[in-house]
């Protein structure tokens, strides 16, 4: 893999986000660009650059920085396509503590993938099992997750992980009952 089909580092695009002037956590906006991709949204790109680039200033040389570094993230997100099980990862801090920040990446993770997953419209969601109907609710619960008060104990980094674990196996799941009901709809 080469460095422009890797996911950008989580603090680095924090920095260049915060820098920019995004609310939004890297985390978020790489579950936005992932509902995107697996609900097949059309012109995915363009909606990705109206919502993250309107409000930025072309001549902002810090603007610019930090489009870079979303152009590379969607980029590497539609580039896995083909090969996501082998590739995929979730955009999340990279210590396993639990802590505030960690949560709100998973919170954030969350609530940018059901947006940019809501976009693809009711025809997505004739195409799901009832297990991905159910990870996606679980996927809601855990967006609105209250990230005070988290112990960093074995016990909630184990938690943590088990979390990461299963929204990506989810992602998978989704993918697939996707896949196979685009291969049903083709034969038809």
């Amino acid at each position: 893999m080469t460095a422009d089909t890797l996911l950008p580092d989580y603090a680095d695009m924090a920095v260049a986000l915060e820098r920019a002037g995004f609310d939004q956590t890297p985390a978020e906006l790489h579950g936005f660009a992932l509902g995107l991709l697996l609900a097949g949204v059309d012109d995915a790109r363009r909606i990705w650059q109206q919502e993250l680039y309107s409000e930025l200033d072309p001549a902002d040389v810090l603007a610019g920085e930090c489009r870079v570094l979303l152009e590379r993230l969607f980029a590497t997100v539609f580039s896995a396509d083909d090969d996501i099980a082998a590739t995929f990862a979730l955009l999340l801090p990279t210590d396993i503590e639990v802590n505030q920040r960690s949560l709100v990446a998973v919170r954030d993770w969350c609530q940018g993938f059901l947006y940019g997953f809501g976009l693809g419209g009711e025809q997505v969601d004739r195409g799901l099992s009832a297990e991905s109907r159910e990870w996606l609710r679980d996927v809601g619960e855990i967006g609105l997750l209250d990230t005070e008060g988290a112990d960093n104990d074995e016990e909630g980094q184990s938690a943590l992980i088990e979390i990461g674990e299963y929204l990506r196996a989810g992602v998978m799941l989704v993918r697939e009952d996707l896949k196979s009901g685009q291969s049903t709809n083709e034969r038809e």
